[in-house]
């Protein structure tokens, strides 16, 4: 071997063993609401829109500084975006997090909820190799998104101790995206305790810190 092969297999071997070369992940983070749709009230002049842009802001504030991670808000603003251009932004990105504030009859509902897509086999297609093929990575993203959702009750447990309502499997707003995502309701804005929670600066950055962590736990078990 030559001094040159020398060179470039000891520049190559220090630059890998540096991380150069370690591979990247993308997170999409999409604030629900935006624009003239503002989303549920929680008080006076503050509604769902500001309060998921804040967090989100938080999240990809956080995970930026991870140097492995690049978080991108669907909604960078106070602007509106239509399912369409929010599945659009969010198609390349390996995780995709939707944040929206919940509402329910009664004063009573309290707690956060974590959706995550399920999927059906279009009837009478049970049988084609496509549709089997298109299945088995369907179920890939389910089961990632499950993963997922569990790491997310495990650090929303710091912040809201026994306030989980539970995974549901049910349609989220990128429904059909076919990469890992989860919807987080983080809280009833018709409940007092959790509106005042969710309003809280503090709160909004203890929520974010959870969710980057948890993002970063799913990306290093997608490593080993």
């Amino acid at each position: 071997m030559n001094y040159v092969c020398k060179f470039l297999l000891i520049f190559l071997i220090a630059f890998t063993a540096s991380g150069v070369f370690a591979r990247s992940y993308q997170v999409a983070i999409d604030p629900g609401h935006g624009g003239s749709d503002k989303g549920v009230r929680l008080s006076g002049d503050t509604f769902e829109e500001s309060v998921t842009l804040a967090v989100g802001s938080l999240i990809k504030k956080d995970l930026d500084k991870s140097g492995s991670i690049t978080a991108r808000l669907v909604r960078p603003g106070d602007t509106s975006a239509s399912t369409a251009q929010r599945f659009k932004s969010a198609a390349k990105a390996d995780l995709y997090i939707g944040l929206h504030v919940n509402a329910g009859f009664s004063r009573n509902s309290s707690g956060y909820e974590i959706y995550f897509p399920g999927f059906k086999t279009p009837p009478g297609k049970e049988n084609s190799s496509g549709e089997i093929v298109k299945d088995m990575v369907r179920t890939r993203h389910l089961n990632e998104s499950v993963r997922f959702s569990r790491l997310l009750q495990k650090n929303l447990e710091r912040v809201f101790p026994r306030k989980g309502r539970g995974l549901r499997d049910a349609p989220i707003p990128v429904q059909g995206l076919s990469i890992p995502a989860v919807v987080i309701e983080m809280g009833f804005a018709t409940n007092p305790k959790d509106r005042k929670a969710l309003a809280d600066a503090k709160i909004q950055g203890e929520i974010a810190e959870a969710i980057a962590e948890s993002a970063r736990e799913f990306f290093k078990g997608d490593k080993q």
